[in-house]
């Protein structure tokens, strides 16, 4: 199988690569290092090409923007598989250039949906959204603090009926659900073989975080690196984390085996994230880097950033019900020591790592 990789040297791209590789198929990666161009040096993706696999003979890596229709439909038309994970991916940076989200996340996947359609409409087209397409819906529901987290009063987590409208998005959430809503529709009208996976908090090492994108490698950087962090509307906050190769798994299963709706269309959405075993709060995240580091973290309470979830668990059922064997398989230890070994190495930090399984000793939810 020949599969096009758009994002291709990014967090998830790369590990969809590096699985694809693994498996033994061709892969087409198309990906110009936007993240760089957005976010400043520290966001550089070309760390990402190890040696893991950017030297596989079945990799071809094309230095391009999706937006370029001549070069994108001469890729499209030979591949069997697509996986779209390009993206502007930062709520405040959406609200600086909303213009430049939008090109790159709506018109970009709509592009590729088009392209798709007409030159080769029988390939699975895997499209990764964002839990971010609900809004900040999600917290209309009530909460409770118990211990260092806020916890659901209704709902151990969320599944894909949480309405998208009637709430605040940033124009980071709207292009995204714009995309979303185009991948279901070009499978509904048109009978492409799409499925949507709108993403919680994925995580790992290639993260290559800044503060506006990317908070678990990003708020371990700061502590590592004795940097002041900017705790956004309270600590209490949760998120599920899941980690790359996970995400990269699951995509994988799709386009293996895209699976239709009851009435027969694709266009399927799943949330993808590390549900409850991997949900972690911001005070728990704390507690954690000084248990595994012996580093108190200097933070700082600052305003409450626009249209942010204050807790977000992914109910994965129904992506597991399609896809049985697909599991969850690195923890929040698996994922925290990951990347603190990461950056310790990577910058050279006389750290140790201490208490490797503290979430398991913790009892941690």
């Amino acid at each position: 199988m020949r599969v096009l990789v758009t994002g291709g040297i990014g967090l998830i791209g790369s590990a969809c690569c590096k699985l694809l590789l693994e498996k033994g198929h061709e892969v087409v990666s198309v990906d110009n290092n936007t993240r760089k161009a957005l976010f400043g040096d520290e966001a550089n993706n070309l760390a990402n090409m190890d040696d893991d696999f950017s030297g596989n003979k079945n990799l071809e890596l094309v230095d391009a923007d999706i937006r370029n229709e001549e070069l994108m439909s001469k890729i499209i038309k030979n591949v069997d598989a697509l996986i779209h994970l390009a993206a502007q991916p930062s709520h405040p940076k959406s609200l600086e250039i909303p213009m430049e989200d939008f090109q790159i996340n709506a018109y970009g996947t709509l592009l590729l949906l088009e392209i798709t359609r007409q030159l080769n409409p029988e390939i699975p087209f895997a499209f990764m959204s964002t839990n971010k397409v609900y809004g900040d819906y999600p917290n209309y529901f009530n909460y409770k603090i118990i211990g260092r987290r806020y916890e659901n009063v209704a709902l151990e987590s969320f599944n894909e009926e949480l309405p998208t409208d009637r709430c605040g998005h940033t124009p980071f959430g709207v292009s995204k659900l714009a995309a979303d809503t185009y991948t279901q529709e070009y499978a509904i009208n048109y009978g492409l073989k799409t499925a949507t996976f709108r993403g919680g908090c994925l995580t790992g090492k290639n993260s290559r975080a800044v503060e506006m994108h990317g908070f678990l490698p990003y708020i371990i950087k700061c502590a590592l690196t004795r940097k002041r962090y900017y705790v956004y509307g309270g600590g209490y906050r949760v998120r599920d984390q899941v980690h790359s190769s996970d995400v990269a798994a699951a995509l994988y299963e799709f386009i293996k085996n895209p699976k239709p709706g009851i009435l027969g269309s694709y266009g399927k959405v799943y949330n993808l994230g590390g549900g409850r075993e991997n949900s972690v709060s911001i005070f728990e995240t704390i507690d954690a880097i000084k248990a595994k580091t012996s580093i108190e973290l200097d933070f700082e309470d600052a305003p409450e950033r626009e249209s942010d979830h204050i807790w977000w668990i992914s109910d994965l059922s129904k992506f597991k019900k399609d896809y049985p064997l697909w599991k969850l398989t690195k923890d929040k230890d698996f994922i925290f020591n990951e990347i603190i070994e990461h950056y310790i190495t990577s910058l050279g930090l006389p750290v140790k790592l201490g208490m490797e399984d503290y979430f398991k000793s913790k009892n941690v939810a």
